[in-house]
């Protein structure tokens, strides 16, 4: 390796912003899009923190990342995805399964906004307020947090939320609609990790 001007031992905060801890939290809907084609197709919701210590934690982590500069492409982490339940679509492993988890989330939207009640229209989730939990997740040896369900707003602010259990996957078939296949990106850098044989030397 050749030495190079400034070489020395130095932490690079500006490129880890860390991640959001594991519990609950009052939540806003910054964004909703629909993406895939019929019969397969995801809601996509875009969620950050509305208040408290980490209040727009997502967001910030997102405009850290971009002033930092990196050659990955930055996304934003604040997701949650769900599978739009149709009969038609050959690809839903567990059909029923996405059904319940859908009627759960109108649920949940309705209950934490009094008066809302959801058309199907995915616009109208924008700016609406929801909680939310962080569950610690281990993919291939990575280990990171994501959310990993929607919870009531009254129910965050009432500290009636239990925290969720660890999560391991080992990037089986059943995990496809969470996560991408194998090789998986470093969820923190958006690295794909390479396997030492492939490399051209």
């Amino acid at each position: 390796m050749i030495n190079y001007a400034g070489m020395k031992s130095e932490e690079n905060s500006g490129s880890d912003f860390g991640q959001l801890p594991v519990g609950a939290y009052l939540g806003y809907v910054i964004d909703a899009k629909v993406e895939g084609l019929k019969p397969d197709q995801s809601l996509v919701l875009a969620i950050d923190v509305a208040e408290g210590e980490y209040k727009d934690f997502f967001m910030n982590k997102l405009a850290a990342q971009k002033k930092a500069g990196s050659q990955y492409e930055v996304k934003y982490k604040g997701t949650y995805r769900l599978r739009i339940p149709n009969p038609d679509n050959k690809k839903a492993m567990y059909p029923q399964t996405d059904l319940k988890r859908m009627n759960d989330m109108i649920f949940r939207f309705e209950k934490s906004n009094p008066g809302f009640h959801w058309d199907g229209d995915e616009q109208k989730l924008k700016g609406l307020q929801v909680g939310f939990s962080m569950q610690e997740d281990e993919y291939n040896g990575n280990t990171f947090t994501r959310i990993g369900r929607l919870d009531t707003y009254q129910d965050v602010q009432a500290g009636l939320v239990k925290a969720m259990k660890p999560r391991k996957r080992s990037g089986d078939a059943n995990d496809s609609a969470f996560l991408p296949p194998m090789p998986a990106a470093d969820p923190q850098t958006g690295f794909t990790p390479v396997e030492l044989d492939s490399l051209p030397f």
